[in-house]
């Protein structure tokens, strides 16, 4: 037994010689062929043969390309922002991390539209909008009044420039340093210096928190006590 494939193919043709603008009569124009060979010259054996067909101009096929709108291609989405916190004075560069990004793809955080930096299909650079409050705000992307990622959106953290207290600052702390075994899950007060110990013996902190914490960004009082710690 023998299996013959079967193929459809769909043709926009257009007429250059001898055709009116309009339909006209059918009976009264030339009629045409579409042949699929494997060679220029279809004189030989041919796979395939159409049956006659009328050609006119006026199908709306083939007069314009149409642009593709990349946001009907797949859908963008937001899988991570590094870093996810910072100040409400704003300005802070931010990178989104996801997948289907594309040219002209904007960046809402909360209700406040930024433009976007496209790096690549996967990552995109923005600056943070200022927020007058400190909190959290859903980051979602927006293309032509067309929002994406409302339902999984991404969150970052605003925090207030007077907020951050000497505690507030070693919760932070607690949350880069490197554990150690037999370590309860937060650490108390009394163990502060040792918080400071770790950190400074830590020689590339893993986030950009604890270089701020070191730096003395975080709280003043905190970069005293590095200072006094070493």
């Amino acid at each position: 037994m023998r299996i013959t494939p079967r193929f459809f193919l769909k043709f926009f043709l257009k007429c250059n010689q001898n055709c009116l603008k309009n339909a006209g009569n059918p009976r009264d124009m030339r009629r045409f062929q579409v042949v699929v060979s494997t060679t220029v010259n279809v004189d030989g054996h041919v796979l395939a043969v159409s049956d006659n067909m009328f050609v006119h101009n006026n199908s709306k096929h083939g007069r314009r390309a149409r642009r593709l709108d990349p946001s009907e291609a797949a859908t963008p989405c937001i899988k991570a922002i590094s870093p996810s916190e910072g100040w409400t004075t704003g300005g802070a560069t931010v990178i989104l991390i996801g997948d289907n990004f594309f040219d002209g793809l904007q960046v809402v955080f909360g209700t406040m539209l930024v433009w976007s930096e496209l790096i690549t299909p996967h990552a995109i650079r923005v600056q943070t909008p200022p927020r007058h409050i400190p909190g959290v705000v859903e980051v979602t992307l927006s293309y032509k009044s067309k929002q994406f990622c409302k339902g999984a959106p991404g969150r970052f953290v605003y925090t207030a420039l007077n907020e951050p207290t000497i505690d507030y600052g070693f919760q932070r702390l607690q949350k880069v340093i490197p554990r150690h075994p037999g370590d309860p899950e937060r650490l108390p007060k009394v163990q502060n210096r040792r918080v400071l110990h770790r950190i400074t013996q830590n020689e590339e902190p893993s986030e950009p928190l604890a270089e701020e914490a070191i730096s003395g960004s975080v709280s003043p009082s905190v970069s005293v006590l590095v200072g006094c710690s070493g």
